[in-house]
């Protein structure tokens, strides 16, 4: 570990502790036992004078009654600052709505309290070990527990497990990611709770990554036309720990508790209730009317500290802040994008943002100008420094690719077109527009014209089947913050780069390379880094892929961000953790009174 990750890890920890010293909730009220000593008349045989007759007699005995298990009771309100455009995980692949699903759902494996993977649906982790993933890794068996039931009342079988996977990578379905179930030959389904999975070739993420995400019942999707616009994407059939009771829009989606849940819950009722910004949503948590805040930024753990019945909850997360470059002309994918096509122009761009003041004023030393992908994870290549500063280097990139102002309007020009672009994130988030407004002047100040073009998160984020943003590569350069789906942070993080994964509306509508991105070399580090079963081979290709992706400035990170929660102090069971965030054990929430 380098000093520098040392030293981000020894901060994030003070500011934890400082901030959760005594913010640690009280255990979960429990049901009073009442043992009771009652008399009982009893018969008995007893031998009198020889003969054996039978007599009663009054006896003490202690009682203790087995208690009735408690029903789930209690209302959480959850501020969701974004509302979901659709239901289905795959077509509406986006934090906020899959942060809603997790409610609902249950998958073949989950995490626990400490990040570790636990069977959830299934009967136990596929290993080498236990026979459960083949020598050559590319057979996986999948054994189901008995007796998990759809909201609806229908089993859940292994053929609900066959039919996810051929759904997510049916071009028809128009989803937004197939990351890992692309992999996928074939599925063999020999009885209703065993599922055989033939890979295509080996991918080490599989099980952590895969296997995450929710199954989807086949009896409810099979054969509808445009399942983005269904009412299934409306209201779902889950087959989790709450219920889908109602979507109003503009308002609140409200679940409820699951009678005949596996993992039963303690509140009846879950609002995820939506607001318009974070500023709106700050608000509703100090009045009260939101229990539970989640995706806050650092500047308003100040905030939440002032709040007498809240509390925050700070975690040293792997979440990284970053601009995407556009590789391709998003008015017209077949062309290289008219600015950002050159590497030069790209550079000077990056050396132009100063990243270092910005979190040193606007996020007022809260977070760490950001390296890589990979920061503050064992697998960071340590050889890489950030991005350096450096304005005047800028405008020499930019001369010498020929962008110069030649009319004398401050902005560069070349070949008639103005060096120009569109920069666009979620809107709504103070943070991120501040930065935003931040580095347009740094830019400025090179001779280039940053436009903002901000959109909700559901548009921005939005795929094929609904013409969003990001599915549609309709931007110059994106920003968000990317939170790896599973532990095993190279299979999300791989597709964001692989040439396969580029994404095309007509061709390839589930690639998550929304950028264009395709180089020989990244690709075969990558295919390395997914499906190399060698540790240290594995770990050398994901150090030389971060090198690459770095050389080629094809993003720019900005910094390290924290994870930053907050919830009423009446809400016990709320645990965030780096990878389960705060959506891993809804089931586990109480309130209390």
């Amino acid at each position: 570990m380098t000093h520098r990750n040392l030293n981000i890890l020894l901060a994030l920890l003070t500011i934890l502790t400082l901030i959760l010293a005594a913010c640690a909730p009280t255990a979960a009220p429990t049901e009073k036992i009442v043992t009771q000593v009652v008399k009982e008349t009893v018969k008995e045989t007893v031998v009198v004078a020889g003969t054996p007759q039978v007599v009663e007699k009054v006896v003490e005995k202690v009682v203790t009654p087995t208690p009735e298990p408690e029903k789930p009771k209690g209302t959480v309100v959850v501020g969701v600052w974004q509302e979901p455009k659709g239901l289905i995980w795959n077509i509406f692949y986006e934090a906020h709505t899959n942060d809603i699903l997790d409610s609902m759902y249950y998958a073949p494996v989950a995490l626990n309290e400490k990040d570790e993977l636990v069977p959830e649906m299934l009967q136990e982790i596929p290993t080498l070990d236990n026979g459960g993933i083949s020598a050559d890794g590319k057979t996986i068996t999948l054994k189901f527990k008995d007796g998990l039931k759809w909201h609806d009342g229908q089993p859940v079988t292994s053929e609900d497990f066959k039919f996810t996977w051929q759904f997510v990578v049916d071009p028809n379905t128009k989803s937004q990611t197939s990351i890992g179930w692309d992999r996928i030959e074939s599925v063999d389904t020999p009885d209703n709770l065993t599922a055989i999975v033939h890979l295509k070739e080996p991918y080490v993420p599989f099980v952590a990554a895969v296997l995450s995400f929710p199954v989807l019942p086949k009896h409810a999707l099979e054969g509808v036309p445009d399942p983005g616009n269904s009412e299934f994407a409306r209201k779902p059939i889950g087959n989790g720990s709450f219920i889908f009771q109602e979507w109003v829009p503009g308002d609140h989606i409200t679940v409820v508790a699951n009678p005949e849940a596996m993992k039963q819950p303690k509140i009846e009722k879950i609002i995820f209730k939506f607001v318009p910004d974070m500023n709106t949503l700050v608000a509703l948590l100090r009045t009260g009317d939101v229990d539970i805040a989640y995706d806050l930024r650092e500047l308003q753990i100040a905030e939440v500290l002032k709040m007498k019945d809240v509390e925050p909850y700070v975690v040293p997360g792997v979440a990284v802040e970053r601009y995407y470059f556009n590789l391709r002309d998003p008015n017209d994918l077949t062309k290289p994008h008219p600015i950002f096509s050159d590497i030069r122009v790209r550079k000077a761009v990056a050396m132009g943002m100063d990243r270092f003041t910005a979190v040193s004023r606007i996020l007022q030393g809260y977070g760490e100008v950001a390296v890589t992908e990979l920061d503050n994870h064992p697998w960071f290549n340590e050889e890489l420094q950030p991005v350096p500063y450096d304005p005047e280097a800028a405008k020499a990139l930019l001369d010498e690719a020929g962008w110069k102002d030649t009319d004398g309007d401050g902005i560069r020009d070349k070949d008639g077109k103005k060096l120009s672009f569109t920069h666009s994130t979620t809107a709504g988030n103070q943070v991120r527009e501040n930065l935003q407004v931040f580095f347009q002047q740094n830019l400025k100040d090179i001779g280039v014209e940053m436009v903002i073009q901000n959109y909700p998160a559901a548009t921005l984020f939005g795929g094929c089947a609904d013409n969003g943003i990001f599915g549609q590569s309709k931007f110059d350069m994106i920003g968000f913050t990317n939170k790896p789906a599973s532990i095993d942070l190279a299979q999300e993080w791989a597709d964001f780069f692989l040439c396969d994964a580029v994404k095309n509306c007509e061709t390839n509508p589930a690639g998550t390379n929304a950028w264009g991105y395709c180089n020989e070399k990244t690709d075969a580090a990558l295919k390395c880094a997914i499906g190399e079963v060698d540790p240290d081979k594995r770990l050398a290709c994901i150090k030389e892929a971060q090198k690459l992706i770095y050389e080629d400035y094809i993003a720019l990170y900005v910094y390290d961000r924290l994870d930053v929660y907050a919830a009423n102090k009446r809400i016990g069971g709320f645990n965030p953790t780096v990878f389960g965030s705060w959506t891993w054990n809804f089931e586990d929430w109480y309130v209390q009174e």
